[in-house]
């Protein structure tokens, strides 16, 4: 328009052109600065009057229209049945027409991608991060969320972790617990760039819904994914009120390769401490002595990491010991089992499924024999259908799940387990996650080193000084494990306790 290249803008209506009066003005302005009429049908040449009265009519339809739709939408959720949009693990399925008319669609479980589901927040309770999840997915060739539609047909990060204040990604989506959120956020165009924005709506205005029959994560399980992203959170939270930010807050969120990485702190410069070395000639050493020099740090020597965490680990271990420990651990052990065998229902569900299908298949093909419909090919497929019947049954009775029930020697093993605490922490396969754990216990352990008498000295301050005290430890009791002594000085609470190695 701008370049000569037309006389006349020729519309049906105003309304085709646009429904924003700012807009339409503008293009209005243009068109007359270049000399270009605007026509709409029926009505001929328009001009500024027309198209401010034409433009707010078409505005204020756009607004009604906006409310109609957020009225009736509000109406479904509030009826249980689908507001749009798609979920993985679920798809739609009409509801039966009255007088002609559809009365819209209600979710259903698809149990191939909620056994999918379940494996990721295992996977993340667990200690794995969502990259290492979302690799392995890819690996195996499971289809993502927009596999079939738009989008690469990857498992991304953002897929599987979203943004837990925006309800998005795969361990954000509240219906997995069967509760529907609606209206949790609003979409409006940016007023310069066009584009589509979505926008927190306050909590007050969402419109929850009970599904139990949609749900498929038990509570304990979703409450452990939470409390290891709440983990994450504080640890970024944490640090960027130590004044880092991007990457260095993104860092001290990250999955921690070993059980204190990013809790040791050199008690000389107060810089971190980090490890060097591998198995058992791992130690921490001051980053700052030994990367910037002695004008930095004059350094220390090495603290021998398995001692370190074994310090004061013995003192959680006293902790676990209690009787009150014991029973959290009891009751969380047989809400795992519970879930286990919830899973195990689901699988035997798809197996049966399997089952029915295939003898509708193997009973169909049999018919056809009988009825002398029949060939080579028919009497082929009705002996593999056979065979593959009788291996399906076969199998069957393997995928039963077993009554829950809590092993005879449970005390006897919890014990076991505690007292060798540290060998199981410190195990590759756990240590990112039960790092997490850690670092929402312990706020700081500075260390120093005592030439005299030739020792570390492990100042510790945090959370599991206030757990050790509810333990109710002995004033001046002392603990022996691996050569270390954890000493407990009396009235611990929130002040320092020393270790030493």
């Amino acid at each position: 328009m701008a370049r000569g290249e037309c006389d006349i803008v020729l519309f049906e209506h105003i309304d085709r052109v646009a429904r924003d009066l700012e807009f339409l003005m503008t293009f209005y302005k243009r068109a007359h600065y270049a000399d270009v009429e605007m026509h709409q049908l029926h009505r001929g040449k328009l001009g500024i009057f027309d198209i401010g009265i034409l433009g707010t009519f078409a505005q204020l339809f756009l607004e009604e229209l906006r409310h109609k739709t957020r009225r009736g939408l509000e109406g479904r959720a509030k009826a249980g049945k689908n507001t749009g949009g798609r979920a993985y693990g679920y798809r739609s399925v009409p509801l039966p027409e009255v007088g002609g008319k559809g009365t819209g669609s209600v979710k259903e479980i698809v149990p191939t991608e909620a056994a999918i589901i379940r494996e990721i927040f295992e996977h993340y309770a667990a200690g794995k991060s969502p990259r290492e999840i979302a690799a392995n997915l890819n690996a195996r060739g499971i289809p993502s969320p927009r596999g079939s539609g738009k989008g690469s047909g990857h498992w991304k990060t953002n897929t599987i972790y979203g943004n837990r204040s925006r309800g998005t990604g795969i361990l954000n989506n509240e219906l997995y617990i069967g509760q529907s959120v609606w209206n949790r956020l609003s979409y409006q165009k940016h007023p310069e760039t066009g584009r589509k924005i979505s926008k927190p709506n306050p909590p007050g205005e969402w419109v929850i819904t009970d599904k139990p029959h949609l749900r498929i994560i038990e509570d304990d399980l979703w409450h452990r994914v939470k409390a290891r992203q709440d983990l994450i959170d504080n640890s970024r939270t944490k640090a960027e009120a130590e004044g880092k930010r991007g990457a260095g807050a993104a860092q001290a969120a990250r999955r921690r390769k070993y059980l204190l990485s990013g809790l040791l702190t050199c008690g000389q410069c107060r810089g971190n401490m980090t490890v060097a070395g591998k198995g058992e000639r791992r130690r921490y050493y001051c980053a700052n002595a030994k990367e910037k020099g002695a004008s930095v740090c004059t350094g220390m020597p090495g603290v021998k990491e398995s001692a370190a965490a074994e310090a004061i680990l013995s003192g959680l271990r006293h902790g676990l010991m209690q009787d009150e420990a014991y029973e959290r651990f009891a009751v969380q052990f047989e809400a795992r089992l519970k879930g286990d065998q919830e899973q195990a229902r689901e699988a035997l569900k798809a197996h049966d499924r399997k089952i029915r299908d295939l003898d509708a298949k193997h009973a169909n093909l049999l018919d056809a024999v009988e009825n002398g419909k029949f060939s080579d090919s028919i009497i082929d497929a009705l002996n593999r259908t056979a065979e593959d019947l009788k291996a399906l049954r076969a199998a069957r009775d393997a995928l039963v799940p077993e009554p829950i029930a809590l092993p005879a020697d449970l005390p006897a093993l919890y014990r076991r387990y505690v007292d060798n605490l540290s060998s199981t922490l410190m195990d590759e396969e756990v240590s990112g996650s039960a790092a997490d754990e850690l670092h929402g216990l312990i706020d700081r352990v500075v260390v120093t080193w005592d030439g005299d008498r030739d020792h570390h000295e492990l100042d510790v301050s945090g959370k599991l000084l206030e757990m050790l005290a509810k333990a109710k430890p002995a004033g001046e009791a002392g603990f022996v494990s691996n050569g270390c002594s954890l000493k407990l000085v009396a009235g611990v609470g929130f002040e320092p306790t020393t270790f030493r190695l």
